[in-house]
């Protein structure tokens, strides 16, 4: 198995830290980042108790900030406590099916299936056809043996990543081929938009500036690489006003500092 500094603790926190980072972010990208926001905050409370804007500075790297928003609300939201109940962990903010299971196997050890996209893609392919999401999850937990449910997760996630990728897969080293139907057309991959130049990217270089000093908002359209285009700088900085990531006052945009 990858030797991974979350795969070390059982602390729910710094378990669901390291999963909410892992959306949409590769392993490398979240490991420096991981251990540098565990020391600055080492438990829910202390996390809670800090400022929405602090947390932002912190998850500098990751992109998508919307996630340490989410974060944050959560920590407030457990009071002190990971919860340890599928109900519990999905009412909290930002935490879905997959990131609330996952807590639930690698801190509780409970006897669950997770379902990311490397254990979706070995599922489909084993299949040999599409599995609609119930049908996944039904599977990753019929396949779980008892009270091995950490070790089974992690290695059938680390198959996806390492061995059935999505490009080029290697069946020969598979551990896990014994009755699979893959025939090269069972695909499940989804191609991400392009980042340059995209909405997103200006979303990141302004959060970028703003972890630094504040923003007039006539200074938006240059912050964001977009001169000439206030229009369109105003319109994404205001989704993130919206989303409650970034204030305003008197025409200067700030981090928010508490949600």
């Amino acid at each position: 198995m990858r030797d991974l500094p979350w795969r070390h603790t059982r602390d729910p926190w710094a378990v669901l830290v390291s999963e909410v980072m892992l959306q949409q972010t590769q392993v490398p990208r979240v490991i420096p980042i991981w251990h540098a926001f565990m020391q600055r905050f080492p438990t829910v409370r202390s996390c809670a108790d800090s400022s929405q804007a602090d947390v932002v500075r912190a998850w500098a790297g990751l992109g998508y900030n919307r996630r340490a928003v989410h974060l944050h609300r959560a920590a407030v939201a457990m009071g002190g406590t990971v919860p340890r109940e599928l109900d519990a962990l999905l009412a909290l903010p930002g935490v879905g099916p997959y990131t609330a299971r996952a807590v639930l196997v690698f801190a509780f050890e409970q006897d669950l299936g997770v379902v990311d996209v490397n254990i979706a893609r070995v599922l489909t392919r084993r299949a040999g056809h599409r599995l609609t999401p119930r049908e996944l999850q039904r599977e990753a937990d019929a396949l779980v043996p008892h009270g091995r449910s950490w070790e089974w997760n992690q290695r059938l996630m680390d198959l996806g990543a390492m061995v059935c990728t999505a490009g080029e897969p290697m069946c020969r080293d598979c551990w896990f081929s014994e009755g699979c139907q893959w025939d090269g057309d069972v695909w499940i991959t989804k191609r991400q938009s392009t980042f340059a130049g995209s909405d997103r990217q200006g979303r990141g270089k302004l959060i970028a500036a703003l972890r630094d000093h504040d923003v007039h908002i006539g200074d938006l359209a240059d912050v964001m690489g977009w001169p000439g285009d206030r229009a369109r700088a105003e319109r994404v900085a205001a989704q993130l006003v919206d989303e409650g990531i970034v204030e305003t006052s008197q025409a200067v945009m700030r981090l928010t500092i508490s949600s």
